[in-house]
């Protein structure tokens, strides 16, 4: 009796006809499909352009004292969910190593990493292949600059299809600095008499600036700074607050307020609250809400977040209509959940409270911000320590 024995071989996919190659490069709509299929070979690799998405465009600004420059870069955000180890999430910008020699052949099967420096550790390899990928935004960084005082900078350009002239509004604590194109110098924007307080963080949200200062007071500028906007949140009656602002793309932007009551003008941190409120664009005001949907704002000293839970597995500890801080003096913390049984009569359920039903342990700040969730591990890379390979 003969036997036919069949061998199932793994297709050598660098035989692929070349313009078969380039129909498929126009469809990946997926920017981290296009690193896969450039990690095939050499001839894939030319085919297949490094996507724009993942790049990090730059423009070259003149320093305050008009000697040498900075680099403000505009770094893409994005939340990786590794699905070989379920409880692994890293939250970073990305940017690439040098490209390799074009005689380099690369390794098959395809291989695209992720490198993660997590402080106490050794740098270790994540395979993007394992990897479930949501963009979140962007961030803009100035790279190079050390002026005292420096904490964020943001830009915005003054036609709507992008390109040609943009403005930049450069915070140093207490000083806010404008940089226009067209003059190609920097200005102080004097926001006195409405405040000499430090500012704390600045937005561009539907062609404006947002700016939020330590006092609580949040100001809207029009990129010509022909107009400043007040947006002051409604009273706290013997309350004190510090506030935080967190963007959902271009849709919606809210206001987050911790409040901290006061007993006999003493403020009292153990029953530190949330208020939550969502801009009226139209209206120019904040709106008080209890629901902010299937999203989980991260705060920190990195800025702030918006993600969305539905993509989180069941069971990890992460839901919805959430809020976690990573940034408090002790290491341990809970996500804050509206309208939470506190326990307390004199406590206002309509507020957002820890809901203790989840335990965050702050693992680290600094270099990178990793977080462990009950059983689960966040870990929220700076972008300067988030590699992309291959």
């Amino acid at each position: 009796m003969t036997t036919n024995e069949i061998t199932l071989s793994e297709p050598d996919w660098s035989l692929l006809p070349e313009e078969l190659l380039h129909i498929v490069s126009k469809n990946l709509d997926d920017c981290f499909d296009a690193l896969h299929a450039r990690s095939v070979c050499t001839l894939w690799r030319s085919i297949f352009p490094f996507p724009s998405h993942l790049s990090r465009p730059s423009y070259s600004l003149p320093t305050l004292e008009h000697e040498g420059s900075w680099s403000l870069e505009k770094i893409p955000l994005f939340l990786f969910r590794n699905r070989a180890h379920a409880a692994d999430y890293f939250l970073g910008g990305i940017r690439r190593y040098e490209e390799p020699e074009e005689e380099e052949e690369l390794p098959t099967p395809i291989q695209c990493s992720v490198k993660v420096e997590i402080p106490g550790s050794d740098p270790r390899l994540m395979n993007m292949l394992d990897c479930q990928i949501f963009p979140l935004g962007h961030q803009y960084r100035m790279i190079g600059c050390n002026a005292e005082g420096y904490r964020n900078v943001a830009i915005l350009p003054l036609n709507q299809e992008g390109g040609g002239d943009f403005v930049v509004l450069l915070n140093l604590t207490k000083v806010l600095l404008v940089f226009r194109s067209s003059e190609m110098r920097w200005r102080r924007l004097h926001t006195q008499p409405f405040t000499i307080a430090t500012c704390e963080e600045l937005f561009t949200f539907r062609g404006k600036f947002y700016a939020i200062f330590i006092s609580g007071d949040v100001f809207a500028f029009d990129p010509h700074f022909q107009e400043l906007t007040t947006l002051k949140p409604l009273e706290l009656p013997n309350c004190g607050s510090c506030n935080d602002l967190v963007q959902c793309g271009d849709d919606e932007l809210f206001l987050v307020e911790k409040i901290i009551p006061r007993n006999d003008d003493v403020l009292n941190f153990n029953r530190l609250a949330l208020r939550v409120c969502r801009l009226d664009v139209e209206a120019g005001q904040w709106v008080v809400v209890s629901d902010i949907g299937d999203r989980v704002f991260i705060i920190g000293e990195f800025g702030s977040v918006s993600c969305s839970a539905k993509e989180f597995p069941d069971g990890c500890g992460v839901s919805g209509n959430s809020i976690l801080y990573t940034h408090k003096p002790w290491n341990e913390t809970y996500f804050y959940k509206y309208g939470v049984d506190t326990g307390r009569e004199e406590d206002d359920r309509n507020c957002w409270w820890y809901s203790r039903e989840n335990l965050v342990t702050i693992l680290s700040t600094s270099p990178v911000v990793a977080l462990r969730v009950e059983r689960c591990v966040l870990f929220f890379l700076l972008a300067t320590h988030f590699f992309l390979t291959r």
